[in-house]
């Protein structure tokens, strides 16, 4: 068994119905087999599997090595053996882990305000509760259980065992929760998606910083939180390290307590300890979390809802109130058992109505309708600056060194707003930016929390009416929450409105350089290619930010459980593999690794923001990204962003070969040796020699981005304005319809097996062969 391994319990079989096919105990003592995802082991031997599954469906029991004799006779699991057996590992765990909780506390204590057990009651955090306790002082921390409100009932019932044990213990347990209950706040925001999972700030971690500051009296504090996380969960936490800061809050530490551990060592712990196990697991749930979740899928939906009914089906029910889908009672159905209600990407899929704003730009100006005849904007430009009003429809707002004019005009069913053109410097760009936001929380805010939280001075109260602290530092920290506002960002029907980008700032000021991909290739992206500095080229940071470009371009992938360092462990995938073959080309390489990179942060804003043909100096692309990175208060972001894209735009074939734009630069040699480049514009333009693989290729990315989406016209290809995940290849290398075509028929005649494109009659019709993926693209090189 090599994936996370967990105990079964008779009542998961009985379920799932084991109980035709074998015999065993109804005893909860200790487990019957283990499961691996949808394997089941019995004493090593793989004896059942199930396939598919969903909240209305039972999943499939596909009994391995059946045979028409009587049931095969099962008996409970020798967990006094295993632990017997495993006695010497799991102390000399236990003891290391124990050892490293109270390294940290010691190192730390003098930095940090405050300890805290970050506790769910599913099983790691059983265990890292049970670890820090024996690590430090009772009175040296306290657990604080983030209450979503929407717990296995089976949760509450260890939640409650677990208080009252600990507080005999002379711990401290609190317990966080939104003052919006789930009731509200699925009907307000609609219900959480992949796409958008509003439900964890309002409901986790925006409760537990405020309830935080009351406990310690501290408005602006530094927190450690033990957590429960572990490697082998999945792909992102297998990246981490054991001590991560500010990876939700800036500034707040979090010790993952077990990150090495993997589940069976879990299990372990808590069976040797006598410590209390979920029931939600004896019944059959892979994990304790929330009754309706956009990221639980298959059977593990189906047990959810056959232990907890009426908890689950209530979600369910707002899930159908609130959708905009005009589905009779049976489609209905199937639409939430196919768990196409978590897919939503935007409001438009909710019965919530048109949005409750328009703003245009008028040479300069800023106009925003908002369709309400009173507004009370006033409270949120607070955190602006100071508000002083001239007349009846004009204010003025100081905003760093200088006032800007605010006209308003109040009209029975709406309010106008006006930011009048003044010069248009950066400040002014920054102001019109961040008065959108205060409009957009004017308007939508319902006190979930958010804002509350992310003020590290604490100078919003959201315990009433929202209030502004006159004490309130103007650093904008409120105004950078997705979308200005997460409820807007829920509901809103445009998904391009405010829209902004995170991790733009992904190659420090280093960028990557042409030679020193050619060098990776050259060593064919292996080991002793990290060792030697990319042939002492590529030190330090510079080797930081490759990674992030390599991650980006997808030619290396992140292997944690492998020996090595943090850059050793990145081991060359296959699409670096397979384009080592065209590595002398420089045209088709860098066409490409484009294609893959388009898709991540920093050149998605080069290709959705940058207008092709026109030329951007760099203080015109800094202009330009202040306006997606806000919180940038120093402007030190956007430098580090503007001086990487410099750099790859003139030391690359991106810019150097018009892969994705022409650069007009000076580079010199000073004469200390060091290299100077002074980039005076960039412009993106056509890619002047398109290669038919590499556009086949971005092809296929962009089918696979759109959810599969392998028959389009090209119309569609060409039609920027249609709100999507994949980006088209027309989009990438700037090209028409005059150019596509020809690419298009000539791809159809050499490469039948991928690809048919059909003009006739002006109609068009370009169909990709679904058996095939990008990857398979590559072969052809």
């Amino acid at each position: 068994m090599s994936m996370e391994a967990r105990p079964v319990y008779y009542r998961e079989l009985d379920l799932l119905g084991f109980d035709k096919f074998f015999d065993y105990p109804r005893d909860e003592t200790y487990p019957i087999m283990w499961a691996e995802n949808n394997n089941y082991y019995y004493k090593g031997e793989k004896i059942a599997k199930t396939q598919g599954g969903s909240l209305f469906t039972q999943p499939e029991l596909i009994v391995l090595n059946k045979s028409d004799q009587v049931q095969r006779k099962l008996e409970l699991v020798d967990v006094p053996a295993m632990l017997s057996k495993n006695a010497g590992l799991l102390e000399n765990l236990t003891q290391e882990t124990i050892k490293k909780v109270f390294n940290y506390y010691k190192k730390y204590k003098r930095k940090v305000d405050v300890f805290y057990v970050a506790f769910s009651g599913g099983k790691d955090s059983i265990v890292a509760a049970d670890i820090v306790a024996k690590a430090l002082p009772s009175d040296s921390f306290f657990i604080l259980f983030g209450d979503t409100q929407m717990e296995f009932s089976d949760t509450y019932t260890l939640v409650n065992y677990m208080e009252r044990e600990y507080e005999r213990k002379g711990v401290r347990f609190y317990r966080a929760k939104s003052t919006l209950s789930p009731d509200e706040s699925w009907r307000c925001f609609g219900p959480p998606s992949t796409a958008i999972r509003w439900c964890c700030s309002v409901h986790k971690t925006s409760p537990q910083i405020n309830l935080i500051r009351k406990i310690i009296k501290k408005d602006s504090f530094t927190g450690m939180a033990f957590t429960g996380v572990r490697a082998e969960e999945s792909l992102k936490r297998s990246m981490y390290d054991d001590l991560s800061e500010g990876k939700k809050h800036q500034g707040q530490y979090s010790c993952h307590t077990i990150l090495d551990w993997n589940s069976i060592e879990v299990y372990l712990y808590i069976y040797a300890n006598s410590l209390p196990l979920n029931n939600a697991y004896k019944k059959g749930s892979s994990r304790a979390g929330c009754l309706v979740c956009p990221n639980s899928t298959g059977k593990h939906e189906y047990i959810k809802r056959m232990v907890y009914k009426d908890e689950v089906d209530k979600f369910l029910e707002i899930i159908r109130e609130t959708s905009g889908k005009k589905y009779d009672a049976n489609e209905m159905r199937q639409f939430i058992d196919n768990g196409y209600w978590r897919t939503r990407k935007s409001g438009r899929e909710l019965k919530v109505g048109k949005d409750k704003f328009e703003i245009q730009d008028d040479n300069g100006s800023l106009l925003i309708k908002a369709y309400l005849p009173e507004l009370n904007w006033m409270e949120w430009a607070k955190t602006l600056g100071a508000i002083n009003k001239i007349s009846s429809d004009q204010y003025k707002v100081s905003f760093k060194s200088n006032e800007f004019a605010v006209m308003v005009n109040q009209l029975p069913k709406t309010t106008l707003f006006k930011l009048p053109m003044k010069d248009n410097t950066k400040d002014f760009i920054k102001f019109k930016s961040l008065f959108r936001s205060v409009i957009i929380k004017s308007i939508y805010c319902r006190r979930c929390g958010i804002c509350e939280a992310e003020c590290k001075l604490h100078c919003i109260d959201m315990s009433g009416s929202v209030k502004i602290s006159e004490l309130c530092v103007h650093c904008f920290k409120c105004h950078d929450i997705r979308d200005h506002c997460m409820l807007y960002s829920s509901v809103k029907n445009k998904n391009v409105e405010g829209k902004s980008m995170s991790g733009l700032d992904r190659y420090f000021t280093f960028g990557t350089r042409e030679e020193w991909v050619d060098t990776f290739l050259n060593y064919e992206g292996g080991k002793d290619f990290w060792l030697s500095d990319g042939d002492g080229i590529i030190q330090n940071k510079k080797k930081d930010a490759f990674v992030h470009f390599l991650r980006d371009a997808e030619m290396v992938e992140y292997k944690r459980n492998i020996d090595g360092d943090k850059y050793t462990r990145n081991i060359p995938t296959e699409f670096t593999e397979k384009i080592i073959r065209v590595k002398n080309d420089a045209n088709i390489l860098w066409g490409l690794i484009l294609a893959n990179i388009v898709y991540t942060p920093t050149f998605r804003w080069v290709i959705e923001r940058l207008d092709l043909n026109r030329a951007y100096t760099p203080d015109e692309i800094k202009d330009m990204l202040a306006v997606d990175m806000e919180n940038d208060t120093k402007g030190l972001g956007r430098r580090n962003v503007a001086d990487a894209l410099k750099i790859m735009f003139v030391k690359t074939p991106l810019g150097t070969s018009q892969v994705l734009g022409m650069v007009d630069a000076d580079v010199r040699i000073t004469a200390s040796g060091n290299e100077m480049i002074k980039l005076k514009s960039f412009a993106r333009t056509s890619w002047p020699n398109p290669n038919d693989i590499v556009i086949l290729y971005s092809l296929y990315k962009f089918a696979e981005a759109c959810d599969g989406m392998y028959q389009f016209s090209l119309e569609t290809l060409l039609d920027d304005s249609i709100e999507r995940e994949g980006i088209s290849p027309t989009r990438i290398f700037g090209l028409d319809r005059e150019t596509m075509v020809p690419i298009l028929n000539g791809l159809s005649a050499n490469y039948p097996a991928f690809i048919s494109a059909t003009f006739t009659l002006n109609l068009d019709q370009i169909t990709l062969r679904s058996e095939h993926k990008s990857q398979d693209v590559l072969e052809l090189l």
